[in-house]
């Protein structure tokens, strides 16, 4: 049993609403419901059961992307006595508070993409019902201000979601063509007539 699901039940022994104990540790009236109902966790736990393996990947991975946390990076530090460890958690800590809500799922997703399409970056050939051969990708990294919305969602090969990290687009660009010229290599764009 989870810390929250415990926090739920103590709540509700206490005599709470569904809507109050929601309130009280900030969460959805559906979580609430969910740990103290053995009915909605059963309704829960078939639903999850009768979808496909393929549509259990693909809602995992929009989760992950979910649960990016847009950061709010201070301009001024306040005491600068702490170590940059520190100056980083509390940076953490604080990013969590300003957590945006997801507005689109996976029917969104699908009706942007489809099933075919390119990697947003290096172009190669995607399958949508293949989620292990892509990766949700931040263009404007959460790290950098970035938000949680479909707008600012890519899909990418993996290679490139884990070589881009918190890059834009334009600086991953910049850092692949110092890798190719570093290597003796030329790179020209064709000028489009």
């Amino acid at each position: 049993m989870t810390p929250l699901n415990k926090q739920i039940i103590a709540l509700r022994k206490q005599g709470l609403s569904y809507s109050q104990i929601a309130k009280k540790l900030n969460c959805a009236k559906s979580t609430v419901s969910y740990a103290l109902t053995a009915k909605t966790r059963r309704l829960a736990k078939e639903k999850h059961d009768r979808m496909p393996r393929y549509e259990k990947l693909i809602y995992k991975k929009i989760s992950t992307f979910k649960s990016s946390v847009p950061k709010k990076i201070e301009t001024k530090q306040k005491n600068t006595n702490k170590t940059p460890r520190q100056i980083s958690k509390a940076i953490s800590n604080k990013a969590h508070t300003f957590q945006k809500t997801m507005t689109f799922n996976y029917e969104d997703v699908y009706a942007k993409y489809g099933d075919h399409f390119p990697c947003a970056l290096t172009g190669r050939p995607i399958d949508f019902n293949k989620p292990y051969t892509y990766e949700y990708d931040h263009i404007i990294p959460t790290s950098r201000g970035g938000d949680n919305s479909l707008s600012n969602m890519q899909i990418v090969c993996p290679e490139v979601n884990r070589a881009k990290q918190n890059l834009t687009d334009d600086e991953f660009l910049e850092l692949c063509k110092e890798v190719v010229i570093h290597h003796g290599h030329k790179i020209y764009k064709p000028v489009d007539l």
